[in-house]
């Protein structure tokens, strides 16, 4: 046989085999989960002929409604596989007989319904199965003593919520109750006879949402809202609770975009990346050798220079020495990503750029800050005398960078909801807190319930030039930024906050007149403007925007004052 039929001759068979062997693998799995299944059932059988053996009065589960003696969870071994087994007994009102205060006979514990549950692990993989019975009284249902429990649980949106886990709880009762149930496709569960009792404490919760309970009265909470509930007998007491999706809040502190100079004027060679027949000497760039030999040409190109946080190049400037005989040329490269090199700015960009210049300044206004992130500085040398050589001092690259994180900037923050009042009637919010922006000038609440947030700033070394979005309202299930802006506090400043129809409205003219102050200024994409350093005085301010009236009204001004001037479309 060829080595060539050897190889495929082994590949067939190493499929077949590789084929018997999964099959066999399969059968294996299969067999086991059968069996762990079978086990499942047995157990679940057992502790249902067990219930059903019980006098009806005595089906329940300990810390449940109805109260009985069967555990809510039990731990059961098989086989060795560990199985969790639940079991859940409550009552159901029949809609034959009506339902709730329709009842022909006010009794809405018409029959108990046990779901019993068993759980168990193949493989890192849970695995589940449950049985569901009825236990009916012998003849007319009877309760001696009872009410109705009703929880509704709905979402931001006033939408029922399924499956969310009902807890309840009550130490007062004997037996105490401690029970949880998941709410149906109407998103209520329903504790018919629930033994008559106050302080029943309930609380709801689902994976990914937000939670909702009631609060006990403490000495720091004496008007607690929501409450543990009552059940009164033969009566219902409704209670409901809205929770939705999780989001996210990140708060990020920074400076303003502010100027930004990078300067040379070279003290050594340490700012250039690479020369030719050029060095540094005296303070200035010059060509090697010396007077009497100097080489006809020679360059030298800075370091790269990527400002972080660039927002927008300005212009390059330079100092040098040239005469009729020398020159000194100055062009400037960026790094090109695409093709991984520098290359020469094109002269669509800085016109003349691939000429060279022999005086500036150079505009870089054109110039796309994504795009020319990294310059470096290239100056072609020339000279048609060996006994001279161009001089170049220094050079400047200015520019605009921000904004830029701020660091360790402390806030206060806190919701709109609250889970009660002091004795003095402030309210208590569900969310408060005292936080800082951090080493890296941000804070990130990952778990965040929709809510409007306000956030103040507890250092008095800053103002807010802009917070962006001025509300912080963060909706169910969403990410929301909020961005602030900060300038070194003043004595007195105003940021007006500029809407039209609840909407921020950029690009609006802001005029501020009061005593020796006439400035104007425009909304920032947030629809707001800053004026700092302001004399504490009354000051007539007028807004105008395209598409809205005008608007004119005196704002006094003392300390940060925050001004939001709505305006009407036209």
């Amino acid at each position: 046989m060829s080595l060539i039929d050897v190889i495929v001759g082994t590949s067939v068979m190493l499929i077949v085999f590789l084929g018997i062997f999964g099959a066999f693998k399969l059968s294996i799995e299969l067999v086991f989960n059968t069996k762990a299944k079978a086990g499942a059932i047995a157990f679940i059988t057992d502790q249902l002929e067990y219930i059903r053996g019980l006098p009806y009065d005595s089906v329940g589960t300990v810390g449940g409604i109805p109260s009985g003696t069967v555990p809510q969870l039990q731990q059961k071994t098989l086989n060795g596989i560990n199985y969790t087994l639940r079991t859940l007994i409550q009552y159901v009102d029949a809609p034959e007989d009506g339902l709730g205060s329709a009842d022909s006979n006010a009794i809405t514990a018409d029959y108990k319904s046990v779901k019993v549950e068993a759980l168990w692990m193949i493989k890192g993989q849970s695995r589940s199965v449950f049985a569901v019975t009825r236990v009916s009284p012998q003849g007319i249902e009877t309760l001696a003593n009872g009410g109705t429990l009703l929880v509704n649980i709905f979402n931001a949106l006033a939408t029922p919520i399924q499956d969310a886990t009902v807890r309840i709880v009550n130490a007062s009762t004997v037996p105490a109750i401690d029970v949880s149930v998941n709410s149906d496709t109407g998103g209520v569960v329903s504790f018919p006879g629930a033994p008559p009792a106050a302080d029943y404490q309930i609380s709801v919760m689902k994976a990914g949402y937000s939670s909702s309970t009631t609060y006990m009265s403490t000495a720091q909470n004496p008007n607690p809202n929501p409450a543990p509930v009552s059940v009164v007998n033969r009566q219902t007491t409704t209670i409901s609770f809205a929770i939705d999706l999780l989001g996210s809040l990140r708060v990020l502190t920074f400076s303003p975009v502010g100027p930004g100079t990078y300067a040379d004027t070279f003290p050594n060679q340490a700012g250039l990346s690479a020369t030719s027949s050029a060095t540094v000497s005296g303070g200035a760039i010059v060509l090697d050798g010396a007077q009497g030999s100097y080489p006809p040409s020679g360059s030298a190109m800075s370091t790269p220079i990527t400002p972080p946080y660039l927002s927008s190049w300005d212009s390059l400037s330079w100092t040098a020495s040239t005469s009729a005989s020398v020159s000194a040329l100055i062009s400037l490269y960026y790094w090109n990503a695409t093709a991984s090199s520098y290359a020469l700015i094109p002269d669509s960009k800085v016109p003349g750029n691939s000429a060279g210049f022999a005086v500036g300044p150079m505009s870089l206004a054109a110039l796309d800050a994504a795009t020319y992130g990294t310059l470096e500085i290239h100056t072609a040398l020339a000279t048609t005398d060996a006994s001279s050589t161009p001089e170049v001092y220094d050079w400047n690259l200015t520019y605009q960078s921000g904004p830029t994180p701020l660091p360790n900037i402390g806030f206060d923050i806190h919701g709109t909801k609250s889970i009660g009042t002091t004795a003095g009637g402030a309210p208590l919010y569900k969310m408060n807190g005292t936080y800082s922006s951090g080493s890296y000038g941000e804070y990130n609440f990952d778990a965040m319930e929709w809510d409007v947030y306000l956030i103040t700033l507890t250092s008095g070394s800053h103002d807010i030039q802009e917070r962006c979005p001025n509300d912080a309202s963060v909706t169910p299930g969403t990410a929301l930024n909020v961005l602030f802006t900060l300038v070194p506090h003043t004595t007195n400043s105003l940021r007006v906050i500029v809407t039209g129809s609840n909407v921020s409205v950029p690009n609006a003219t802001v005029t501020v007149i009061g005593g020796s102050v006439n400035s104007s200024a425009l909304t920032s994409a947030c629809g707001q403007v800053f004026f700092g350093s302001l004399p504490a005085a009354t000051y007539t301010v007028t807004v105008t925007a395209s598409g809205y009236q005008g608007y004119t009204t005196d704002v006094p001004v003392t300390g940060a004052t925050e001004f939001p001037a709505g305006l009407t479309s036209n």
